[in-house]
């Protein structure tokens, strides 16, 4: 691998590397390029982003956030610093688009890989390396199994290092074919589909079975209905490893069974947002993971002013709110100390915003190229290259009108030069306003050509970015 290095010294500073450098030393030579796709290196190399993001090496991690714009519906996913002015990054190239949606739904993100479903199809994105995965279709379809409601999360699995999807298909109260419940798992390890043999002998909340569920510990959560009438509200752990169901019985005490519940991660424990009739949204946590009396309230939060939803948490204790205001949806950032809500700036479709943890890595780098990636042309780049277009044609017209001018200048000054009739006095005067005027427009030439070029050379980035 190395003719001065031993190699074990060269994939320990490999792996420290960022992602953007480690694609381009793949070109180095062919060991690097198989190493740098072996599945043990990129685990390595996510334990260490991991242990770099938890860390204090970066006081200001990067976050992901992704809002939905309309007219054109366009996706946009953008890394912020979580610092105090929560400052705008990089945006990220999202090249797919929903062909039966207006935008995807995001089931789940888990160590900077994410999660998206449109009805049936299930796809994969790395931002990190750019590229998507288009999964198989399900075992549980509407043409297999009749018509059916279903409720699915995403997940990883640090025993196994794989990440799953899980999906849980109910019978719709018309379906004569599905008579049960069933639950069927996409493994990325193995490429596909199967049914569980796990039985989930519950009822399934439906308000928001589209929203992300908590992973934690190898374990995606639900809220499920138990109980002999089924009012009973509890958290519904499946294990990604051995594919259970793992009952978690909420306290009494905690809440009423009319408030609607989300599980999300709070500082590496479990919580749950609990939304009730009187327009708070209650967060409680579990200290102690498993054990039911270490549930505690750790906010309460009013939703009444226009907070339609939490989102998440940043690194300094601030709370990501998505509030409305005068017929538009904003993120805003709550203080739960002072209770004061700071607009982030960031408006979108209702429902569709997105704040998660962002960690490089290289996910997927081993998988087989998918033509999603490459067959597909976004709303957003149809727009910027529709606008490209009009600003190149817009340049052109100017440069071919402002060269027509020049040289008809250039023409009447020589003329006037050359002519025996001339005069020192006022043609004089005029002769050197002429001069003044045609190197103006020189110069205003020279920009817009200069301007035209640069044009060109990004048309150019763009063509090769989509090869």
């Amino acid at each position: 691998m190395s003719d001065y290095l031993p190699d074990d010294v060269v994939v320990d500073i490999l792996q420290r590397l960022p992602v953007k450098s480690l694609l381009r030393f793949r070109c180095v030579c062919r060991s690097w390029n198989s190493l740098i796709k072996t599945p043990s290196f990129i685990h390595s190399h996510l334990n260490q982003s991991i242990e770099n993001h938890d860390g204090n090496r970066f006081p200001h991690p990067p976050v992901i956030v992704r809002y939905c714009a309309s007219k054109p519906n366009v996706e946009h996913y953008k890394l912020f610093r979580d610092n105090e002015s929560f400052e705008e990054d990089t945006e990220l190239d999202f090249s797919i688009e929903s062909c039966r949606l207006n935008h995807f739904r995001l089931i789940g993100s888990e160590n900077g890989l994410m999660c998206f479903l449109e009805q049936e199809r299930f796809i994969l994105w790395n931002p990190s390396i750019r590229k998507f995965v288009n999964l198989p279709k399900p075992c549980i379809t509407l043409k297999t199994h009749g018509r059916i409601t279903c409720n699915q999360a995403f997940g990883f699995d640090p025993r196994t290092n794989d990440y799953k999807v899980v999906r849980i298909a109910f019978p719709h109260v018309s379906n004569a074919v599905l008579k049960e419940t069933l639950v069927e798992v996409y493994s990325l390890s193995t490429g596909c589909w199967k049914i569980s043999s796990a039985s989930f002998p519950y009822a399934d909340t439906h308000k928001h079975s589209f929203k992300p569920k908590a992973c934690l510990n190898g374990c995606v959560h639900f809220i499920a209905l138990a109980g002999q009438n089924r009012t009973s509200k509890i958290v519904l752990a499946f294990d990604l490893r051995d594919e259970v169901f793992r009952e978690m019985i909420l306290p009494e005490n905690m809440i009423g069974s009319e408030a609607e519940m989300v599980t999300c991660v709070f500082k590496g424990s479990l919580a749950l947002l609990c939304y009730d009739r009187w327009k708070r949204c209650l967060i409680w946590v579990m200290k102690e993971y498993g054990v039911v009396d270490s549930w505690m309230k750790q906010f309460t939060i009013d939703i009444a002013g226009g907070v339609e939803n939490v989102l998440g948490f940043r690194k300094n204790g601030q709370i990501i709110l998505e509030t409305r205001k005068l017929g538009y949806w904003e993120l805003s950032s709550y203080d739960p100390e002072s209770q004061r809500a700071t607009k982030l700036g960031i408006h979108g479709r209702a429902h569709y915003f997105c704040f998660d943890t962002y960690r490089e890595n290289l996910v997927l780098l081993n998988q087989a190229n998918d033509a999603l990636s490459r067959s597909r042309v976004t709303k957003k780049r149809k727009y910027r290259a529709s606008e490209l277009s009009r600003k190149m044609e817009e340049i052109q017209r100017k440069t071919k009108q402002l060269k027509e001018k020049v040289e008809y200048k250039v023409r009447r000054f020589q003329m006037e030069m050359d002519s025996p009739q001339r005069q020192l006095g006022e043609n004089r005067v005029s002769e050197v306003r002429e001069l003044s005027e045609v190197r103006e427009l020189q110069a205003e030439l020279k920009a817009i050509e200069q301007e035209f070029q640069e044009f060109q050379e990004f048309q150019e980035q763009i063509v090769r970015r989509r090869a």
